[in-house]
């Protein structure tokens, strides 16, 4: 995968991501919410890149909640770190398959999931990019609970 990495800021990339799965929010009315601090540090990072991962985050939280339920994008800097975190009201993840949904073609076992939808590579690819980027990604889940999703970039 190529990077082009410049020193830019994750705001207007938050902003266009919501724009981009607003119609679907608005087909499953799907309450959702965008908390992100003020200011934000500029980031040497690939836009593209990061667009991506925040495209696949909030497609997937989208994807996996029921109509009528919540979704959350929040952002933050603390120690060093920004901390960005998408968080569902879906069915949540079992525990065995917390270890593995960032694997290649891992779609895990997602709680009342009819069928599998994807590939099983968007989370592969979105851990891929933030660790180029020098960071972190995982998940946390409970059954019955939501998910969140939390990615962290160096600052």
């Amino acid at each position: 995968m190529r990077y082009e990495f410049e020193t830019s800021h994750i705001e207007p990339l938050i902003k266009r991501a919501v724009a981009e799965i607003a119609p679907l929010v608005e087909a499953k009315q799907i309450h959702f919410e965008s908390a992100v601090e003020d200011p934000m540090p500029a980031l040497r990072l690939d836009p593209e890149r990061i667009l991506q991962v925040l495209r696949n985050l909030m497609g997937n939280a989208v994807k996996f909640t029921p109509k009528g339920g919540q979704v959350s994008i929040a952002a933050k800097r603390r120690d060093g770190i920004l901390e960005v975190s998408v968080k569902n009201s879906g069915p949540g993840i079992p525990a065995e398959s917390l270890g593995t949904i960032f694997e290649k073609f891992s779609q895990g076992s997602h709680a009342g999931a009819i069928h599998r939808q994807g590939t099983g590579l968007g989370l592969a690819i979105a851990k891929n990019i933030i660790t180029s980027h020098g960071g972190n990604i995982w998940a946390e889940s409970q059954l019955g609970s939501g998910s969140r999703f939390v990615f962290v970039l160096p600052c």
